[in-house]
């Protein structure tokens, strides 16, 4: 619900409660002055004809100044008179119509009023002495029925009513008006400007000319925006210059393998050169016939072929590409890095194994980035691993536990597991850093598994590494399948 219809409502209920309020204390106030005029119009109706009483009473008797009070009654209708004995019992027609004791003002010649609920009726008394002697005070009875009293106080209700019902509605009407202005539209302007920002537009500024609240609100909030997009700008030049950075890095590191596989090439190039050095000559010197130079072409498009597919894996994998992902299979993926740094297992004589689950697992990678990742993995390994050592490379789908929440997720993965030296328990906890090894100068620039672990980052994953001196290394990709 909109402020400004809460506003208004909280307003107009304060308003029917004051005012109902009032209206039930008016007609409270309406029905005492009403029962007091009427108690004082009672005693002046009792002490104007009590005189005549008495004096009848000693001129013509007792009777008569009873007839004298019936006659009164008969003349006054809007009150009833009768004459009334104090000591009378309950029952005698000339009983009390209430309890005794509250007719004890009596005797020291005050006058007593009092409603009498059950009739619902006023009752005043005025004390009467009568002029002979007499069992007890008399006193003249006037009631007056309250039946008016309720007229009264429909009266007063339905004016307060009319009262409350007015006010209610020009409260309603004003505020309405008032809060749509001075509330509605400026928490509308605000809203519309957190949604702005909830976009990302930080260009757009609130004009409002209200000298209150809402206009330092407005102006605050413009402040707010400005240093926003400072600070928006700021940071998107030094999250490009990160990324600019990230990725030189994982260059420099992409180059640096490929000077190590360039390196192990040299030797597995060299072999197929020499076949092809040793049949092109015979053909150029014409030492063979036909059918031999048929034959020793062959072989020479064979080697060449081969070169050639070498010298490919080897510029494709030092290429440098945006990331983009697609759905891969990693055990594919696996087997054509493995080819490829061949030389140089095959250099220290290092065999490297691929073990794979049954049916595919893919994984959603940029598979130029997963290639450097697996690659230096393996020459990690290959490196880290003794002549005649056995490197394994399994790819299974199975759960892990995640180093970010803690839950385990269904993952993609990829172990690579050397039996070579093993790392130190002190430099587990490095082995991502940039530039730390633990390799000779010249060896490795330090930046291979922290190029990986970014790498993998990137794609929502991360690597676990369990190792021990002299119980070789493993090292796992973990790909959730949120990203697989």
């Amino acid at each position: 619900m909109p402020i400004a219809r809460k506003f208004t409502l909280a307003l107009i209920a304060c308003v029917i409660a004051a005012l109902s309020l009032n209206a039930i204390l008016t007609v409270q106030n309406e029905l005492g002055r009403f029962e007091q005029e009427t108690a004082a119009y009672q005693s002046v109706v009792g002490r104007a004809l009590r005189p005549a009483v008495i004096n009848v009473w000693s001129v013509e008797g007792r009777d008569r100044a009873m007839a004298l009070v019936r006659e009164a009654d008969q003349r006054l209708r809007r009150v009833e008179i009768r004459w009334v004995w104090l000591s009378a019992p309950p029952g005698d027609p000339f009983a009390p119509r209430i309890a005794r004791e509250r007719l004890a003002p009596l005797e020291r010649g005050e006058d007593v009023s009092s409603v009498d609920p059950g009739e619902r009726e006023l009752l005043t008394y005025v004390p009467l002495v009568p002029p002979e002697a007499s069992p007890s005070i008399g006193a003249l009875e006037i009631s007056h029925s309250l039946d008016r009293e309720a007229e009264v106080r429909r009266g007063a209700l339905r004016q307060a009513l009319f009262v409350v019902v007015g006010l209610t509605l020009v409260t309603a009407i004003v505020t309405s008006v008032l809060g749509a202005w001075f509330i509605g539209r400026p928490m509308a302007t605000f809203v519309e400007q957190a949604r702005r920002v909830g976009r990302g537009d930080l260009s757009a500024r609130i004009a409002i000319s209200q000298r209150d609240e809402f206009g330092n609100l407005a102006e605050e909030l413009n402040r707010m925006c400005a240093s926003l997009a400072d600070s928006k700008d700021a940071a998107d030049r030094a999250n490009r210059a990160k990324l600019d950075a990230i990725e030189q890095l994982r260059h420099a590191d992409r180059l640096a393998t490929v000077g190590r596989l360039a390196a192990g090439m040299a030797h597995e190039l060299g072999t197929p050169l020499n076949v092809v050095s040793a049949r092109a000559k015979p053909i150029m010197t014409g030492a063979v016939d036909e059918n031999t130079k048929r034959e020793y072409g062959r072989i020479i498009v064979e080697q060449v072929e081969r070169m050639t597919k070498l010298m490919r894996q080897l510029l494709d994998f030092a290429r440098t590409r945006p990331l983009s992902t697609t759905q891969a299979d990693l055990t594919a993926l696996v087997r054509r890095v493995v080819a490829l740094v061949e030389p140089i297992s095959s250099k220290k004589d290092v065999h490297v194994s691929v073990e794979a689950a049954l049916g595919a697992v893919e994984a959603r990678v940029d598979p130029a980035q997963m290639d450097q990742v697996i690659t230096n993995l393996l020459v990690n390994a290959i490196h880290a691993s003794r002549e005649g050592d056995a490197i394994s490379v399994t790819v299974t789908r199975q759960d892990a536990t995640s180093p970010v929440d803690g839950q385990p997720k269904r993952c993609a993965i990829v172990r690579v597991t050397d039996r070579g030296e093993g790392i130190k328990e002190e430099n587990l906890a490095r082995v991502f850093e940039p530039f730390f090894t633990t390799k000779v100068v010249g060896e490795g620039t330090g930046l291979g598994l922290s190029v990986a672990y970014g790498i993998v980052r990137d794609h929502g994953g991360w690597i676990n590494v369990e190792s021990s001196p002299a119980n070789g290394s493993s090292f796992s990709v973990n790909l959730p399948e949120s990203t697989s």
